[in-house]
């Protein structure tokens, strides 16, 4: 499956649980001042997804485990990581602006985070094909021409 040999030890028993992310966050298409200084609160798409809340003071580990950074072995891992985290970052933005729809931040970081998915999406359709069947077009039905979830593209049991 996706993301293999990232080489992660499952003893959760060391790590740091202050809530400051050691985790770097190389490789954002999205500039760091966005996040430090006009919604200190929010985090970038990536350190969201992976947390699985886009809020710094929201995240609360379970019993003693946090998130791992998950390393794509290849280009078609990276897009589709891509486009993964930016979709999650619009749903959780989303939850937000419906109970603060006044919010012009987090309303213009939603909005970039759509224009940041979209390019993702293309990104990857362009190399690899239709995310959705609605994407598949041309002379043949490629859709059944892409790998399959399940299919073993030399992955690991974790994605």
């Amino acid at each position: 499956m996706l993301f293999d040999n990232n080489n992660v030890d499952l003893d959760f028993a060391l790590l740091n649980l202050s809530g400051k992310s050691s985790m770097p966050m190389n490789g954002m298409n999205m500039s760091s001042k966005m996040f430090d200084k006009s919604n200190p609160n929010i985090l970038p798409a990536k350190e969201g997804f992976l947390r699985g809340n886009m809020f710094k003071n929201e995240y609360m580990p379970y019993k003693n485990l946090t998130y791992i950074d998950i390393k794509p072995r290849s280009d078609r891992e990276a897009k589709l990581f891509n486009v993964m985290q930016y979709a999650f970052a619009i749903n959780d933005m989303n939850l937000y602006l419906d109970l603060h729809p006044d919010d012009r931040e987090a309303m213009a970081l939603f909005e970039e985070f759509v224009r940041e998915e979209k390019e993702a999406k293309k990104d990857y359709m362009e190399s690899y094909g239709p995310l959705t069947v609605t994407k598949a077009k041309g002379s043949k039905f490629t859709w059944i021409d892409n790998p399959w979830p399940w299919e073993d593209l030399g992955g690991n049991i974790y994605v």
